[in-house]
């Protein structure tokens, strides 16, 4: 028995002129002494032609099993053209190989390579990016051999599916084939069902009975699909060669890679095929998952409103990574599921069993990394083989750490008990002849075992212990019985199985203390108990064991849901006589005393507190599986004038928009004579309260409009309109998240036209972020012209210079005018309803629009600016009555002004002139007049004399000549 490993990082070959190539080794698993050695294959080079560095070899390896073929690929595997020019050429196409059983290559057709894109139109939006065989497998019938090629279209990715070899043209099978995503012939990226970047053919699967029982459905996924993740059933096409869509089912977290591996299996063993899909990168807003495993359980081959149940992993583990079926490790005729978390510590595998209703959410074994000291384990896993040949499936599990796990499965012995206790009713007036203050019990245990395979007979030992009144321990109450030979109330034996089916039983006495049964109750030895019932319904503050009650409308209870995790049921039970003048009629000891609370779907039991116990605090509460009912042991005996107050927390994490009441019912129960227990209804109303903050923001919240008008026929691009403007709508959730009500919307209110139906802004597209991809209603208002897209914006500085030689003249003296375009009094809008799919934490709404230029320009040109208010809310959807919203409206205010010379149009009347030139003329006037009274036009002469006087006194100076003889 061999085990085929890929390791996709593994050293070249000397002659294949790489580093690293990638491999496949085969590992002899029967030996004590294992070794693995590398298959050769795929080993020569033409470094004229490709490139087979980091090619990955063995990125995926898939067998038929003892006897069957293997396929094995390298999606990173390069072809090149005109190497070492500048026009070099390199293609990602991808390859695969299909080996024969001894792993040799036997199909001398292009030497068992498969390589469906090479030849193909080359490009990353045709095939130049195929990267063929990231995922390959072979379907269940050994017919077809499918291969997944994420990059092709633009990484849309395809599915296509050929026939395994050409032995089948010997079976007279000549047209069977290949079926391909897109079509064989036509090769139309149209027809891919899905969008760019979702990686269709990452993982593949496929088998019979998942829509029909006769023909073959494959299951691919997408894991970059809308952003979240898909998983796409595809048919083939009568008289074509091509795989069609079928159904595909959609991530419900942004950015989940939902869709990174897929298994099909029949989990509840019905025949038709159930659907298991990895989404390892699946959060949530606490931070405590960090991915999921969504299990879809068909329905007979109709998957419209099958809900899938969600596998949650621990935070940042990549729960998911890996899917596989393992088949029915544990012989229960359920097959069963591996799910890895290499990020989990060092790595773990979860073994999930398969079962009636379809999967036990509780992991059945855990495989540690840990414990095998290797590091990301569960990468990867294979399993659904015995390899040890014990009719026991086996499972392989892959690393990051160049090492294999492989776990073998071992017989499952189930072992089946009885215990009977003889009489099952005691009579107080029979007592024991040998001992009058005791009564005996016979207590007699059966054991037996089964296995499989059916021959599977071993003798086993088994070890068991007898306990009495466990319960009543815990309370730290002295136990009212022991087994007679051991005069203790515990004991332990052991005894032998032969084999299968091999019954053995074991007996032994049980003594009851008479005196213990006297507690409490009457002369007649019979206790009549009173037991009474009181409810009321709290909020719990935070992880604080505070609790406050409920208010109350109408007489019936209101949980206002905010961002509360759970609720509270404050249960208070009493034992107190009826009638207080005689006390003997009842309120006596109640023996076996519970409360049995059974829950709606909405809730599920957490845990319990007690508040208050008299005489004594001895109340112990448990709950069944999925946490439906809960049931609480009050007391054994809950004594006469006892009373305990306690509450039951509820996790409110299922209520949903469709949750409009609570129901609970709850039961006492008692051993003690009482015939008046009836069961009582616990009723709240529920009101959900989504604390949602809506802001908007326009960019730019001021524009301008100007230039010619433009008919509404010539305008060819969103850049013939008017200016750009950009609102952003976006919401924050501040309370529950918003995905457990159901979809909510954002409405606007959009002004689309003026008054008399002239265009006021026109709507381009509208987009989003952190969400899924958003189709707001109605569609025809989105472009209804079908203009062309721009990137370009009219500002302020554009239209004033194109304005500014249509105008010579400007006013001084203008009034400002200005005008506020609203929906409830001058705009017609339209609402728009865009559904926040995928909403939890926070998203935003961007809506592309242009103002229509014209209409301002006509109707506006005497306005000094406008306002134009664009209003938005959110909703949920009409039927959630019970829904409250406290966020309020959001209002985006956008400003609007004309260029100067629109908006100043006129020119200056003349005796506006005419008047100015005579003010001036007549404030010259009054200013010489009093610079003239002022004396300034005088001048005294005796000053002018002076001048000249001064000027005449410069003296001459002596010459040089004469100094010097001077000086001598």
């Amino acid at each position: 028995m061999q085990l085929l490993v890929g390791a996709p990082r593994e050293k070249a070959f000397p002659s294949q002129q790489a580093n690293r190539t990638g491999g496949l080794y085969s590992c002899d698993i029967t030996s004590s002494n294992t070794r693995c050695t590398r298959v050769v294959f795929d080993e020569e080079t033409d470094p004229a032609n490709e490139s087979k560095e980091d090619q990955w070899m063995g990125v995926t390896v898939q067998s038929q099993g003892p006897g069957g073929s293997v396929v094995t690929c390298a999606h990173r595997y390069e072809k090149r053209l005109y190497v070492n020019t500048e026009q070099e050429t390199r293609d990602i196409y991808g390859r695969c190989y299909v080996l024969s059983q001894d792993l040799t290559i036997k199909d001398d057709t292009d030497d068992g390579v498969w390589s469906f894109c090479a030849g193909r139109p080359r490009g990353h939006e045709n095939f130049g990016s195929c990267q063929q065989g990231v995922a390959a497998t072979f379907t269940r019938d050994y017919h077809y051999i499918v291969f997944g090629a994420p990059g092709t279209y633009n990484w849309k990715g395809v599915v296509r599916a050929e026939l395994k070899n050409n032995t089948f043209y010997d079976l007279g099978i000549f047209d069977d084939g290949p079926y391909e995503v897109g079509d064989e012939n036509l090769k139309d990226k149209n027809l891919v069902p899905v969008p760019a970047n979702s990686y269709l053919g990452f993982s593949l699967d496929s088998g019979k009975g998942i829509v029909s029982q006769d023909e073959m459905t494959f299951v691919s996924g997408a894991p970059r699909a809308n952003h979240s993740g898909a998983v796409v059933l595809l048919k083939k096409e009568k008289n074509q060669k091509a795989l069609s869509l079928e159904r595909i089912f959609e991530g419900e977290g942004l950015a989940s890679s939902f869709g990174y591996d897929v298994a099909v299996v029949d989990l509840n063993s019905d025949g038709w095929q159930d659907i298991v899909v990895g989404a390892p990168q699946y959060f949530d807003r606490s931070g405590d998952i960090g991915g999921a495993v969504y299990i879809y359980i068909n329905q007979q081959g109709k998957w419209e409103g099958v809900k899938p149940v969600r596998l949650n992993g621990t935070a940042d583990s990549m729960f998911g990574l890996a899917v596989e079926n393992v088949g029915d490790i544990n012989q229960d005729g359920y097959p069963d599921i591996a799910v890895g978390a290499p990020y989990d510590g060092s790595g773990k595998v979860y073994i999930y069993h398969g079962s009636e209703s379809g999967i036990n959410t509780e992991p059945a074994q855990i495989l540690d990394g840990e414990k095998t000291g290797t590091n990301f384990f569960g990468y990867s896993i294979a399993g659904n083989m015995d390899l040890d040949k014990n009719s026991y499936p086996d499972i392989a599990v892959g690393s990051l750490s160049d090492s294999v796990s492989v776990f073998r499965s071992r017989p499952v012995i189930s072992i089946k008990k009885s215990i009977t206790v003889h009489p099952d009713k005691l009579d107080l007036n029979k007592r024991n002849s040998e001992d009058p203050g005791e009564i005996w019990m016979d207590v007699e245990a059966c054991f037996h075992y089964t296995a499989n395979p059916s021959n599977l007979n071993p003798r086993i030992k088994i070890n068991y212990t007898f306990e009495a009144e466990k319960e009543r321990k815990q309370l730290n109450m002295l136990s009212r019985v022991l087994f007679k030979d051991h005069q203790s109330d515990t004991f332990n034996a052991s005894t032998t199985l032969n084999g299968q089916n091999s019954k053995k039983c074991v007996t032994t006495k049980l003594v009851l203390q008479v005196e213990f049964l006297k507690e409490g109750c009457g002369e007649d030895n019979k206790c009549h108990s009173n037991l009474n019932l009181q409810y009321r319904f709290c909020t719990r503050e935070g992880n604080e064991d505070r609790f406050t009650y409920l208010p109350i409308e109408k007489g019936m209870p209101v949980l206002v849901l905010k961002d509360q995790k759970d609720i509270a049921l404050e249960i208070t039970v009493t034992n107190n006589p009826s009638d207080a003048k005689n006390p003997q009629k009842d309120g006596e000891d109640a023996y076996e005393a519970k409360l049995i609370a059974t829950f709606p779907d909405s809730l599920t039991y957490s845990a319990f507190r007690e508040m208050r116990g008299y005489p004594e605090k001895q109340l112990t509460c448990g709950a069944n599986q999925n946490g439906s009912q809960a049931e609480c042991e009050l007391g054994n005996p809950f004594k006469r004038n006892s009373n305990v107050t306690f509450y039951l927390i509820l996790s409110t994490t299922k209520v949903n928009v469709d949750t409009t009441d609570l129901d609970i019912n709850l039961r006492l129960e008692t051993t003690s004579t009482q015939a008046n227990l009836t069961t009582i209804t616990a009723s709240a109303k529920v009101v959900l309260e989504l604390f949602l903050s809506l802001t908007g923001v326009a960019k730019p919240s001021q524009v301008y409009f100007g230039g010619n008008v433009i008919g509404e026929s010539a305008m060819k691009s969103e850049d013939d309109i008017g200016s750009l403007i950009e609102y952003e709508f976006r919401v924050t959730n501040l309370g529950r998240p918003l995905k457990t009500f159901g979809t909510a919307s954002l409405d606007i209110q959009w002004p689309k036209e003026i008054s008399n139906g002239k265009w006021l802004l026109y709507l381009m597209k509208i987009d989003s972020k952190d969400l899924e991809k958003v189709s707001c209603q109605p569609q025809n208002e989105i472009n209804s012209l079908h203009l062309a897209e721009s990137h370009n914006s009219r500002r302020k500085r554009e239209v004033a210079e194109k304005q500014i030689t249509d105008s010579k003249a400007f006013s001084l003296f203008s009034e400002r005018k200005y005008k506020t375009l609203d929906c409830n009094v001058n705009a017609r809008c339209v609402d728009i309803k865009c559904p926040l799919k995928g909403f939890d934490s926070k998203a935003s709404i961007l809506l592309r629009s242009r103002l229509w230029n014209s209409t301002f320009v006509e109707e506006y040109s005497k306005m000094n600016y406008l306002d134009i208010l664009v209003r938005a809310s959110i909703s949920v959807p009409a039927a959630a009555k019970n829904v409250k919203l406290t966020n309020e409206i959001a209002q985006v205010r956008v400003t609007v002004f004309p260029a100067k010379p629109v908006a100043l149009y006129t020119g200056v009347p003349w005796w506006i002139i005419v008047v100015a030139i005579f003010a001036g003329i007549l404030m010259l006037a009054l200013l010489v007049f009093l610079l003239w009274k002022c004396g300034f036009f005088k001048r005294n002469k005796k000053d002018h004399y002076d001048a000249t006087y001064h000027k005449a006194e410069i003296h001459a100076q002596p010459s040089d000549k004469e100094r010097l003889t001077s000086d001598a």
